[in-house]
Formats: structure tokens, sequence, C-alpha cells
């Protein structure tokens, strides 16, 4: 799941990039979305199961008491989101 996680496709980099901007903030896949439409690669689906991937490796938290499902990144979770949004480095010599 990690390895997903740190090779993102570019819609993936482009909702990792959306969380790591506003940490604080509370997003369902409806905002998320919204915030990225200006991204054509960034589909209402691609956001839902980049939310999901988040979800099982515990790097946001569902906000409780919410009707529709609605989380926020951990701090843990803003660590590896911008370890994972760091250029890919190339090995030498391969």
């Amino acid at each position: 799941m990690e390895a997903v996680l740190n090779r993102p496709t570019s819609a993936r980099r482009r909702i990792y990039q959306a969380l790591v901007e506003q940490p604080g903030r509370q997003w369902t896949v409806g905002t998320l979305t919204e915030a990225l439409k200006i991204h054509a690669s960034v589909k209402e689906t691609t956001v839902r199961d980049a939310v999901n991937l988040l979800l099982s490796l515990r790097l946001v938290d569902l906000v409780p008491h919410q009707r529709a499902m609605t989380i926020s990144l951990t701090a843990s979770g803003e660590r590896a989101l911008i370890v994972a949004l760091r250029p890919a480095r190339t090995q030498k010599g391969a």
C-alpha cells in the first residue's frame, strides 16, 4: 500500500497537494473534488479512491458527528504526503 502512496499519479499528487496546503481543513469527497475541478484528470472516483487509501493507511481521520463522510489530515499524514510529493530520485548507474 505504501508503494502506491509514494508513487502517486498526477491526479493523486494534486489531491495530496490540496490536503497538505490546508492541513487543518475538513474535507468531504465532494469538497475536495470541487477544489480540484480545474484539473480535468481529477475525477470524483479518483478522489474517493485516494480518500479510502489514506483512511486505510490512517493518514487521515474521520471527523465525528458529520452527516457526510468528512476527513481531516493527521500530523503523520501530513508528513507522509510531503514525502510522497517529493520528486522521485533516479538511481545513478542503473
